[in-house]
């Protein structure tokens, strides 16, 4: 299962929106807030509907909202070593694994697929935390959900994507699948 998070002014957390959901459901306790068991449908404070709020994976539950969470980035890793760096960084302590997904489109770089976190995955059983700086990641989602993608993020501006009520919807679906 994949959770949502997204960068800039919106949304952080699993499929969770802006405002304060109106939940009448037994709730638990996880890392990112309070989350529903099951919700056939909430609303924000204002009054408009939202989409179900879906828990996070396994690996991300193990922390809790006040945890302090360290996520290096591979991106300055040598990737012929990849493998043994990210054991590395696991025995050194750190929570999860942080993965800057770049296009050369949103932002100037150019980094990594889904072909690397399908290899990073059975080397870790730590959260993958994966950053998409990319045009349109609504087209991309489900390439690293099923690559092993714990956590998804977005950039909410219009020049990743116009469709960010999609491209979150995907990662709930994908996510509880």
């Amino acid at each position: 299962m994949a959770t949502m998070a997204m960068t800039g002014a919106a949304v952080v957390g699993g499929c969770a929106a802006k405002s304060v959901a109106l939940q009448s459901q037994k709730t638990t306790s996880s890392f990112w807030g309070e989350k529903a068991r099951s919700v056939k449908a909430s609303a924000t404070t204002s009054g408009r509907a939202m989409m179900p709020v879906v828990e996070a994976s396994a690996r991300v539950d193990r922390f809790s909202k006040s945890d302090i969470i360290v996520s290096p980035s591979i991106l300055s890793a040598n990737f012929a070593k990849l493998g043994e760096q990210i054991k590395a960084v696991e025995n050194a302590g750190c929570d999860w694994i942080h993965v800057d997904v770049m296009d050369g489109r949103f932002v100037p770089n150019i980094t990594i697929g889904p072909l690397v976190v399908d290899a990073i995955r059975p080397v870790t059983d730590l959260p993958l935390d994966v950053h998409l700086m990319i045009v349109e990641p609504e087209n991309r989602v489900e390439d690293f959900i099923k690559a092993g993608a714990d956590i998804v993020s977005v950039h909410c501006e219009n020049a990743s994507t116009i469709h960010l009520h999609r491209t979150i919807n995907q990662v709930c679906v994908l996510g509880t699948a």
